[in-house]
């Protein structure tokens, strides 16, 4: 009888124990299982939790948070269910839901809803359908579609959308087929074609195309060839090649481009190796190495390199361990943790990087998500 109450008694505690850590959750609340998402952008940041809803935090005056208001937060408030993919413009928001429907709010000036209209939305608008990837780049959208056709709308006025013309269109318009991602900032644009071929167009003033020149371009031309992964900064441009080498090339006055100097450069030079992911901010460039440690170079006024000073640097220096994902905001930096809590640094006056303050930090703090 009395192992057979013992036995019972074991039983009744294991269930506990296990309900009990069924329900706990740490402070982030973000979950181990599956993949959580992140996106940085002018001064609002976007996550996508494991639950398929998506969060933001940060500026709001245009409505780029999407939660019908345009009151700034200073922790993430939600904005949708059953959410796939997400990408923060510099002033507006875009995200897929689980039906490949594009969804898009916050400001729409030159058009970069792509709605049809040039009013700003507080309230996500249904877009398009058939989409797998979207990019809010500064003031231009670009769209993949699941046939890996390539479609942009927003401001042309240097031909970033690289559509032939100079003209803003408020409806997506198609670009290039056999694409496999793309980037963008305010001038300039990037295309990862699936043939692993990187394509520029937009403003060249710096030589951020990378062709040598600095002719702008309102038609995309191929720069470089055995590329996995591309981003756009300000002013400059990154690469990563498929044998994990690190290429940069266009402005450098901030050291952006991690090559030991400040000299613009019209031709993309080789500045990392064992690298497996990259970011760029405005004036800041980020790369992941295979180590899961994160290096940091460029500009650093706003402490966004996140190594505890606001010096700027010139060549990439380690500034955080164990990281699985990163995202460079105009002068902030996002990261995903190996424990899936997101950290961030850098410029946090309207509340980006989601901590319930609006101090600027020098170095990581976590994020807080409900």
């Amino acid at each position: 009888m009395k192992k057979t109450r013992k036995f019972t008694n074991g039983l009744v505690l294991l269930f506990m124990a296990l309900f009990f850590i069924s329900c706990k959750k740490d402070k982030t609340g973000v979950g181990t299982s599956t993949s959580i998402q992140i996106s940085a952008g002018g001064d609002h940041s976007l996550i996508l939790r494991p639950d398929k809803t998506l969060w933001g935090t940060g500026i709001n005056t245009f409505g780029q948070l999407g939660d019908g208001t345009t009151t700034s937060k200073n922790t993430p408030v939600k904005i949708a269910d059953n959410v796939i993919s997400l990408s923060a413009g510099l002033s507006h928001s875009c995200f897929i839901k689980t039906d490949n429907t594009l969804w898009a709010t916050g400001y729409n000036g030159a058009g970069q809803l792509g709605d049809g209209t040039t009013i700003s939305k507080t309230s996500p608008v249904k877009i398009m359908d058939n989409v797998k990837a979207v990019t809010a780049c500064g003031l231009h959208t670009f769209i993949l579609k699941n046939d890996n056709t390539l479609w942009a709308t927003g401001d042309n006025t240097y031909g970033q959308l690289g559509d032939g013309t100079y003209n803003n269109h408020t409806t997506p318009v198609k670009v290039m087929d056999d694409v496999k991602k793309m980037v963008g900032e305010k001038y300039h644009s990037l295309i990862l074609k699936n043939d692993n071929t990187v394509w520029a167009t937009g403003y060249d003033g710096y030589g951020q195309l990378g062709d040598g020149t600095t002719t702008s371009k309102n038609v995309p031309v191929k720069v470089m060839d055995n590329a996995k992964d591309i981003a756009a900064g300000g002013l400059h441009s990154v690469v990563l090649k498929n044998d994990n080498t690190v290429w940069s090339v266009g402005s450098n006055n901030a050291g952006e481009l991690g090559d030991g100097t400040n000299t613009q450069r019209l031709n993309f030079v080789k500045v990392a190796d064992a690298v497996t992911a990259i970011s760029a901010g405005l004036n800041h460039t980020l790369l992941l190495k295979t180590d899961k440690s994160l290096w940091a170079t460029g500009y650093n006024g706003q402490g966004e390199l996140g190594d505890g000073s606001t010096n700027n640097k010139n060549s990439f220096a380690k500034v955080a361990d164990n990281v699985v994902t990163v995202a460079a905001g105009y002068y902030y930096t996002l990261i995903i943790n190996n424990d899936k809590s997101i950290s961030g640094t850098g410029s946090n006056a309207s509340g980006q990087l989601g901590d319930g303050s609006n101090q600027q930090r020098n170095s990581f703090v976590k994020m807080y998500l409900p």
